[in-house]
């Protein structure tokens, strides 16, 4: 798994920019509840249709599965995130300024588009199952807590990763084997690292396969709901082993008991 393969699914947050490319580009619309389709007469309109079917399905089950039970109120109508699609990469990488192998990028506040937004392009491959959602949960989870910045980024990019198509068995495969060698990051590192200044194509491996493994697992072994409150104590503030604490009441008690169940679920 390369670093390139890796980073095209970040769900970069950046401050997106549309420049003088867009305005060039004869747009048409598709809009849904929460989502507005922005796309190029070069993109055929089913597409863009797919795009925003998709794109409210991954709306409901993000909710969902990180406990925010609320959220079906949120990003409506002028609160709509827009989803601009590029008719091809290289409009893409001049219009937006991001890397050339990058397929999509998120921001909280697009200054142009007045909005959320996503920006991507017109591709095949497993856009709709997996750069989609990824970016999606960016957004969701930054709503959730209250700025990228109270989120631990590998927590951020773990749950990113959950609704990406059969992404979260393949981790717990590739760490399951991983830990049979004693070959992991431990939790402590992992919780502080940035992993954007890792040089090492197998750190930064571990550190994206190992993140969603961590999310995976206390969602599935401890449910929704405290996972949600997770989420509220960091939004209050809390570090994430205070508001792992806090929520976890009687159940983990540290990063280290963290990791000590995350590795027994592995090993059975």
């Amino acid at each position: 798994m390369s670093i390139p393969k890796i980073a095209a699914v970040l769900g970069l947050i950046l401050c997106l920019s549309t420049g003088s490319y867009a305005s060039e580009i004869s747009w048409r619309y598709q809009r849904g509840e929460h989502f507005i389709v922005q796309y190029p007469p070069q993109v055929s309109a089913q597409w863009a249709r797919n795009v925003l079917r998709e794109s409210e399905y991954y709306y409901d089950s993000i909710g969902r599965q990180i406990g925010f039970t609320r959220y079906q109120d949120f990003w409506t109508w002028d609160e709509r995130v827009k989803i601009v699609i590029y008719p091809d990469q290289e409009t893409y990488v001049k219009a937006t300024g991001l890397p050339t192998w990058s397929k999509g990028g998120a921001t909280n506040y697009h200054w142009q588009l007045k909005s959320r937004a996503i920006v991507t392009f017109k591709q095949q491959g497993d856009f709709l199952n997996s750069v989609l959602p990824h970016e999606i949960s960016h957004l969701i989870l930054s709503d959730f807590i209250g700025g990228v910045d109270k989120i631990p980024l590998w927590f951020n990019e773990g749950v990113a990763q959950l609704q990406e198509t059969g992404k979260p068995e393949k981790a717990r495969a590739f760490m399951r084997k991983a830990i049979q060698n004693r070959r992991f990051i431990r939790l402590r590192d992992l919780v502080s690292s940035d992993v954007r200044v890792k040089l090492s194509e197998l750190y930064v491996t571990f550190f994206y396969v190992q993140s969603v493994s961590i999310v995976d697992f206390m969602i599935k072994e401890y449910g929704s709901r405290r996972f949600g409150q997770l989420c509220k104590e960091m939004r209050e503030g809390h570090d994430f082993e205070t508001a792992l604490r806090k929520s976890y009441t009687t159940l983990i008690d540290s990063l280290d008991d963290l990791e000590k169940k995350w590795l027994y679920s592995l090993r059975n």
